[in-house]
């Protein structure tokens, strides 16, 4: 590791829920980790007074954490680095520059360790090699059935880490009971990012013998990557199921069966076809499985009681944050993505680390 001084300024990401962005000073150099838009759509991190960065690193390609690209020209156009799944999606005109999605790698001389993070074809978690340890985890998932999680181990001074759920302990079995409980009843529409947990959803049908699964192209698009260059990503033994769910999943058509789209919030995509089609109408039953963004058109169909709401897990549960703090020995937590009322709660959970969300930390 490096010994000179470093430090970590949170942007944007902790203390409420909005766009992920983070800076990293150290060796010289100046380092962002993510740079997202939203929830809601449009919130951007205040980067005006930043100024120039040397390079831009992606934890992941959701749009809370790449949604802000626009920005980049203020930021000084840096190159940006990601893992090969991520950087595809991306413009064509921004500098792109490869990092693994399980392995070492350097970003300007700083030594980075990477990890799949269980959560997003391409996902990864960070370590940085520089004053005693940095682990940024973007967002993570112990728990995934498609996504494999490489559990960080190596020993860190802090770790900015996905605290999305706060204190929340139920495991994903849990949901799926409920949601399997939800399907009996009707045609389902299933509102889902196709590069995150509509796969899983999916897979899980499909392994409990339902076979009316019907899909959108981006979930066709995003199966299709899986089961070829985004393999990497994946639970081991699972691509051969993937293969099989994308010759049984057929295109939507009419209400029927389990229906699967995106995007999730209703702003784009078949969905928003699919909810102006459906809104005045008793069916299909519409269920949001993830955070429903403030002022969308799945804000509004929930408010409206044409739709309903559930977790499906695809973050870490306080069981699975607890258990990383102590497998890094982490002297030093920052609860990302995660309201600043948990934050006493987590403080007692995570002891005896230093738990905040100072705006600056020494690193």
């Amino acid at each position: 590791m490096t010994q000179s001084a470093a430090s970590l300024r949170l942007i944007s990401g902790v203390g409420a829920k909005g766009p992920a962005c983070f800076l990293i000073e150290a060796a010289g150099k100046r380092l962002m980790l993510d740079l997202g838009e939203g929830p809601p759509p449009g919130l951007f991190p205040q980067v005006a007074d930043i100024g120039a960065v040397d390079a831009l690193v992606l934890s992941h390609g959701h749009r809370d954490h790449v949604g802000g690209l626009s920005l980049l020209p203020k930021l000084g156009n840096p190159p940006v680095y990601g893992t090969e799944a991520v950087l595809r999606a991306l413009p064509t005109d921004i500098v792109a520059r490869p990092l693994p999605v399980r392995g070492r790698a350097e970003v300007l001389g700083i030594a980075v360790e990477t990890g799949r993070n269980g959560h997003a074809p391409g996902g990864i978690w960070l370590h940085f090699g520089i004053g005693d340890g940095l682990l940024y985890t973007g967002d993570i998932c112990a728990e995934s059935i498609v996504y494999a999680y490489d559990v960080p181990a190596t020993p860190t001074g802090t770790a900015l880490m996905d605290c999305s759920y706060g204190s929340y302990a139920a495991p994903l079995a849990s949901c799926w009971e409920k949601l399997a409980d939800i399907a009996t009843r009707g045609p389902l529409l299933l509102p889902v990012p196709a590069n995150g947990r509509g796969p899983e959803i999916a897979l899980e049908f499909l392994r409990h013998g339902r076979s009316d699964i019907f899909v959108d192209n981006a979930m066709r698009n995003a199966l299709r990557h899986l089961c070829d260059e985004d393999r990497a990503s994946l639970q081991p033994n699972v691509g051969d199921d993937l293969k099989r769910l994308l010759d049984i999943a057929k295109p939507i058509d009419g209400a029927r069966g389990i229906m699967l789209a995106g995007s999730a919030d209703g702003t784009s995509g078949a969905t928003a076809r699919l909810f102006r089609d459906w809104q005045d109408k008793p069916e299909p039953t519409i269920l949001f499985t993830g955070y429903v963004n403030p002022t969308t058109p799945a804000d509004h169909m929930v408010k409206s009681g044409r739709a309903q709401t559930m977790r499906w897990n695809v973050h870490p549960r306080l069981a699975d944050t607890v258990a990383l703090t102590q497998g890094i020995k982490a002297r030093t937590i920052i609860p990302a993505f995660v309201d600043r009322a948990q934050l006493r709660a987590l403080a007692a959970a995570f002891t005896p680390a230093r738990v905040t969300m100072e705006r600056d930390i020494a690193l």
